[in-house]
């Protein structure tokens, strides 16, 4: 008899999880938002706008004519042109990231969450820079995008951090800090070790505590992707791309500073697509040209190779490596379009979404930072990545 009660209900039981499983119900809300915020990204029109006028102010002006207008508000008098579209975007983007988590059904927060983590670790290492270039809490405030789990009031204190000491008990006492120290992701550097990197000038400790940010950062990703998941592996397939990626530009800025394979490799992140032997071979190039070798197998697409072998030919003509910064980040902005542009009520149009909103702060970031620099229109819009 009980054999038979447990088969009446199993179907209705089976009927009411499919109900509250069903994707459109769970994810429809959710989806039709993010289409409708889509709208308001910034069309490459725009983005040829703000690389056509002369002047900081300019781009400000014309930003507060868009979805830019209300994070221009409650601005200091003293603050100039550059760092007022710097904040604004950062301000916009940490809201719309708040408004995406909260239009997030449940069953997919933890992604989410484990993908804004990225601005934690990003946010951290802009206030290790600006701590061993001895800038303000000011100065530093001013580059933060506090979209992550770390508050904009945990952020400033961090930056307004008086010593090493100071700085290493702020990050330890946040939350984010205690998971942190407590990962068992982090294997370059010692927990011991990281006070000690803190108080160092030495620049390849710094870089053992930056790599060891990024893989708490894969780990977080890798840990919150659901055995199955097509648009989460999806999602830690392009965190891979950016793990290789960051290797790659570690490794070559680290060779140009005369760092050996050893002191290299103990910076490379885990997780990404570049094989251990891949790695060593990088690590023990005589120069980045050799670097860019064993990196070009990165590329797929005849794009892709195409960009690299044109940065390749420029790197030659100026030493900038920041020709191959500009084609890996368009290679995986790509990647990302193609990936999760066609997701459909599930957490990878979401996160499509968050991938081009990203995008669309940096490409301002480069726009008003270039023209900070008195650097050609031209100039500027070869580092941009204009995709959607």
């Amino acid at each position: 008899m009980k054999g038979n009660n447990m088969a009446f209900y199993a179907g209705p039981i089976s009927a009411i999880k499919g109900f509250f499983t069903f994707k459109p119900l769970v994810y429809g809300y959710s989806n039709a938002r993010v289409r409708a915020m889509r709208t308001a990204l910034l069309s490459h029109r725009q983005a040829e706008d703000l690389l056509k006028v002369h002047t900081n102010a300019a781009v400000a002006e014309y930003l507060q004519r868009t979805s830019y207008r209300e994070d221009f508000t409650g601005m200091g008098a003293k603050v100039n042109d550059e760092e007022r579209v710097e904040m604004a975007v950062s301000k916009n983007f940490a809201r719309t990231a708040q408004k995406i988590l909260r239009i997030t059904p449940e069953a997919s927060k933890g992604t989410l969450l484990a993908l804004l983590s990225r601005y934690d670790v990003l946010n951290l290492k802009t206030i290790l820079l600006a701590h061993k270039l001895g800038k303000g809490r000011e100065e530093t405030e001013k580059l933060l995008v506090p979209a992550g789990s770390i508050s904009r009031e945990e952020l400033v204190a961090m930056a307004s951090a008086k010593s090493s000491d100071g700085l290493y008990e702020t990050i330890r006492g946040s939350e984010f800090g205690k998971k942190f120290f407590s990962s068992v992701s982090i294997t370059q550097i010692s927990k011991a070790q990281i006070k000690t990197a803190l108080q160092s000038a030495d620049e390849g400790k710094v870089e053992l505590l930056v790599a060891a940010l990024d893989s708490y950062y894969y780990y977080v990703v890798s840990s919150a992707v659901k055995a199955g998941d097509k648009d989460g592996e999806a999602i830690l397939r392009l965190v891979r791309s950016e793990t290789d990626a960051k290797n790659v530009i570690t490794c070559m800025r680290l060779k140009r500073g005369g760092a050996d394979r050893r002191a290299i490799m103990k910076c490379m992140v885990q997780g990404g697509s570049f094989v251990h032997r891949q790695l060593e071979k990088m690590a023990a190039a005589k120069g980045v040209p050799e670097i860019a070798n064993v990196a070009a197998s990165f590329f797929i697409s005849e794009t892709g190779r195409a960009d690299f072998a044109r940065a390749e030919e420029r790197y030659k003509k100026d030493g900038q490596i920041s020709h191959f910064e500009v084609v890996f980040e368009n290679s995986i902005a790509r990647r990302s379009l193609h990936a999760l542009r066609r997701s459909m009520m599930s957490v990878g149009a979401i996160a499509g979404f968050l991938f081009l909103k990203e995008e669309e702060m940096n490409n301002i970031r480069k726009i008003v930072r270039g023209k900070a620099l008195g650097l050609p229109a031209e100039r500027i819009a070869e580092m941009l990545v204009l995709v959607g």
